[in-house]
């Protein structure tokens, strides 16, 4: 190979860390069925690499949108929670924008869960335990309510 002179391109490029990606090569329904969204969660807050940079991309592009706008799981988030933690986005009057202040929640609790994922915090064992059992729970009681509906049918 001769020597040309030239410099190669390494400068960084705004949107380089989607091709890091976990969720590059999966099915992007996984990441808008509401029955999946643990399984995406999982994705993205235990797997991804990039996480940060993906939720930093999505708290620009989202930023001061209602919660009509978004969709599926990004970045570990729901639509709906990216949306509770988004101040600036209408239709706060009926239930708040949930904001961090003072004392962190205690480890364990959904809305610990939610501000690790919000900040970008590497997810502690116990918050994940959390959001197990808190999967678990919505599980056992969408069965309940299949059972009870199938039996009031009958």
């Amino acid at each position: 190979m001769t020597y040309t002179g030239s410099v190669p391109d390494t400068a960084v490029r705004r949107l380089d860390w989607m091709a890091r990606m976990a969720c590059r090569d999966l099915d992007p329904d996984l990441f808008s069925a509401k029955k999946r969204e643990h399984e995406a969660r999982i994705v993205c807050a235990v797997r991804c690499l990039v996480r940060a940079a993906c939720l930093a991309n999505v708290q620009r592009l989202e930023h001061g949108q209602g919660e009509i706008r978004r969709d599926g799981v990004v970045a570990g988030l729901t639509a709906h929670e990216r949306w509770r933690l988004d101040a600036d986005a209408p239709g706060h009057e009926s239930k708040p924008a949930l904001v961090f202040t003072g004392a962190p929640p205690r480890c364990g609790t959904y809305a610990a869960l939610l501000r690790h994922l919000w900040l970008g915090e590497r997810m502690d064992p116990e918050c994940w335990s959390g959001e197990v059992r808190r999967e678990r729970l919505h599980q056992v009681a969408e069965a309940v309510r299949q059972e009870t509906e199938m039996a009031e049918a009958s």
